[in-house]
């Protein structure tokens, strides 16, 4: 898809010829909205210790840019003065991949990490029923025992090919230093080769208005609120992204606590600093830890929601971030992952018992094909990811108590009701907005809506 060419979308390229040829004219064009692209980004530049302006330029203190300053911004930066977004269909660029090793590790990689949060509660469930058939049932024992080891022979090949070919080539390629990689130092564990590779794969790009370009929110504490979770939201995959571009803050993304106890994935979600979806993490995670925090609010109930037309938030009764983020006294930011719900194939039973189980155990129990109909395999290549963030939602002054423990006597439930349809209102804007960026000025666009259940 390629973007067609607008003056009210504007590259590094034509900025100067801009600049030049009003030279004699003291105007100022607003910028509205600022493109990011990751996976353009050069890997020598992919470093925790890189300073930020080489990311996004220099930072403009009035967060206007005339034609002169906007020459400061990098080739995989973009600009539009539009308050209607980008260019139709310039948000959904799938770029290729330079080096088919990301394509080879990343297919390998997904593959391993998406089997590897099965394996650890099928197989004992797999030998749990072969010890209980009976030696009369001799074809079902035996069916049962080939796909544990089916199970265990595919994952550990994929384990193999993982370790031992991918991490020596990657590591060397990226000048990654691994043994930075610890638990007590998560933003900087979270220069991850294989989250470099994701942001390449997917094409990832971020798109968010100037309202929140730097120095806006580099001394305040926020949480970033994501929808659509989709089969999985590669959108915050590009981790230092998010503990970067908007503010020097660790950015702690929530999730499932049954997750943290898988063994080595739950070794590697915490290193980077993955925090229980409960509200007492959350809260001291902004309170106490000083840091920012990310949750894809609808969670395992937008799995089941991706084969709809239209695009389905399934958080009417997602109320709970708002009281934290009241009692915290901080910012939420709305965030609109555009391609999640493109990624895979789900299959979703019409009775919705596996959306209850999933539920009930916190993980997801829906079959997805992927890639090449790649059962539990790596996304398509055929669209691109792209997260557009929205305007910042201020909470009221909570100044009138000192005592955290009694914010909870101030925050009424009139307040959360207020403020949650704030957020609500905050994701249809940022998703009429890009819309048309992402999916292309199309009838079928203008109809397609995002709509909210619970």
């Amino acid at each position: 898809m390629v973007p067609s060419s607008t003056t009210t979308t504007t590259t590094k390229a034509t900025k100067k010829s801009s600049s030049s040829s009003s030279s004699s004219s003291s105007s100022k064009t607003t910028t509205k909205f600022y493109k990011f692209c990751a996976a353009e980004l050069p890997d020598e530049l992919f470093q925790n210790e890189i300073d930020v302006k080489k990311w996004i330029g220099n930072s403009n203190e009035d967060n206007e840019s005339d034609n002169d300053n906007d020459d400061t911004l990098p080739n995989w930066m973009t600009t539009t003065s539009s308050t209607n977004g980008f260019n139709s269909g310039i948000l959904n660029t799938v770029l290729p991949l330079q080096d088919k090793m990301v394509d080879y590790e990343r297919c390998v990689g997904i593959t391993l990490y998406m089997i590897g949060n099965v394996t650890p509660f099928l197989i004992p469930v797999l030998l749990l029923i072969w010890l209980c058939i009976t030696s009369q049932q001799e074809l079902l024992k035996n069916v049962v025992q080939y796909l544990i080891q089916f199970l265990v022979l595919y994952q550990g090949t994929l384990f193999l090919i993982e370790r031992f070919w991918f991490v020596p080539y990657f590591l060397k390629k990226y000048n990654f230093d691994h043994t930075n990689h610890k638990n007590d130092n998560p933003k900087q564990s979270q220069y991850l080769f294989t989250e470099r590779n994701t942001t390449k794969y997917c094409s990832l790009s971020y798109v968010w208005p100037s309202t929140i370009h730097r120095p806006v929110l580099e001394h305040t504490n926020v949480i970033y609120c994501l929808i659509p979770h989709g089969l999985a939201p590669y959108g915050i995959v590009g981790y230092p992204y998010w503990s970067k571009i908007w503010n020097d803050k660790l950015c702690s993304w929530t999730c499932a606590p049954i997750l943290l106890r898988l063994p080595l994935i739950g070794s590697y979600m915490k290193s980077i600093g993955y925090i229980p979806a409960k509200s007492k993490n959350i809260l001291d995670a902004l309170t106490k830890k000083d840091v920012n925090v990310g949750i894809i609010l609808d969670g395992i109930d937008g799995m089941f929601h991706s084969t709809s037309n239209d695009e389905v938030g399934a958080i009417l009764k997602r109320k709970g971030i708002i009281k934290i983020a009241l009692k915290a006294g901080v910012p939420i930011i709305p965030c609109y992952g555009f391609g999640h719900t493109q990624l895979y194939d789900i299959y979703v039973d019409p009775f919705g018992i596996l959306q209850y189980f999933s539920k009930k155990l916190n993980m997801s129990l829906t079959p997805f094909f992927g890639r090449y109909g790649w059962f539990m395999g790596p996304p398509k290549r055929n669209v691109a990811v792209t997260v557009c963030l929205g305007e910042p939602i201020y909470p009221p002054s909570l100044s009138s108590s000192n005592d955290n423990n009694n914010n909870n006597d101030i925050i009424t439930q009139d307040q959360i009701d207020l403020y949650h349809t704030k957020l609500l209102n905050g994701f249809t804007t940022v998703f009429e907005t890009h819309k048309s960026g992402y999916y292309g000025k199309t009838a079928a666009t203008e109809n397609k809506k995002l709509i909210f259940v619970e």
